[in-house]
């Protein structure tokens, strides 16, 4: 199937002294770029940014987000009216520990049945990000933007979605940790 892979990178990166969490580093590299290299293999790489001017300087397709401040689902439902592919796989920039190996688990999951692919930990709690959406979540997504419901958790439950269990799968929960300020980044950056 035709997937594409989004990343997100129109937060605010208000817990992180200002600094835009899309270019920290990590490894050597910059968030995105350490994450759009996990990519490698994808036709298509896209970013999901609030102002495009922001990342002119990134060879990838930039997606500004429609509907501004509203967060995740803002993304993804820009992009998934934007690109060519049924799928995308979205992940957010500030998540740079995920893997290949990951990516291509959850990938080799889907089957056309499916609007949606998650994860869940040990303890039952849902990961939005690291997965999958369909363009037949558009409709879902519109309807949400004018009830003003704007949590993904809620979108997951409207849609015909398939939960993969990260224990049951070898898979470590750390590879969908975000790093949400700098104490977090400190931590990430000691690895």
């Amino acid at each position: 199937m035709n997937i594409g892979a989004l990343i997100l990178a129109g937060g605010k990166s208000r817990r992180m002294n200002g600094n835009n969490k899309a270019f920290l580093k990590f490894q050597n590299k910059s968030f995105i770029e350490s994450i759009a290299d996990r990519f490698a293999g994808f036709d298509n790489i896209y970013i999901s940014v609030d102002e495009k001017e922001k990342y002119k300087h990134l060879s990838f397709t930039l997606i500004e987000d429609m509907y501004k401040d509203i967060g995740p689902i803002g993304g993804i439902y820009s992009a998934l009216k934007s690109i060519e592919e049924k799928y995308i796989f979205v992940t957010a920039c500030d998540m740079p520990k995920i893997n290949r190996e990951f990516i291509n688990f959850v990938c080799d999951s889907l089957t056309e049945d499916i609007e949606c692919i998650v994860t869940q930990d040990i303890k039952g709690r849902i990961y939005p990000l690291g997965g999958i959406y369909s363009k037949a979540l558009l409709g879902k997504i519109e309807e949400m933007i004018k009830e003003e419901d704007y949590k993904l958790l809620n979108l997951i439950k409207r849609s015909n979605t398939k939960i993969i269990s990260l224990s049951e799968n070898n898979f470590s929960e750390s590879i969908l940790d975000n790093i949400n300020d700098i104490n977090d980044y400190n931590k990430l950056k000691v690895l």
